[in-house]
């Protein structure tokens, strides 16, 4: 979908290993540690590189929501975290 979130998909060991770079700064963000941050779901937008919208499971039915840009392999930038949502569920959407 041009301009707009794809499809939610279960995540990949790619999605995970992104979600998982992403902890320290979700953390710092949110004020929370978490003993557990793995990706579950996640959805897409093509823009200047890619965002993620992934849903991290953090706890026994606790997950949040991370958004995460990741530019253009030629910017030669790094990830950055861009959106940060605590208090969802697995059935909260996307």
């Amino acid at each position: 979908m041009l301009g707009g979130f794809g499809n939610v998909k279960d995540a990949d060991d790619n999605v995970k290993a992104l979600a998982k770079g992403m902890k320290d700064k979700a953390q710092t963000a949110l004020g929370e540690t978490y003993d557990v941050f793995d990706a579950v779901k996640y959805t897409t937008q093509v823009v200047n590189g890619t965002n993620y919208l992934i849903k991290v499971k953090v706890g026994d039915e606790k997950y949040v929501h991370i958004k995460v840009h990741v530019p253009l392999p030629a910017k030669n930038a790094p990830n950055q975290l861009l959106e940060q949502e605590k208090g969802k569920t697995l059935a909260d959407p996307l």
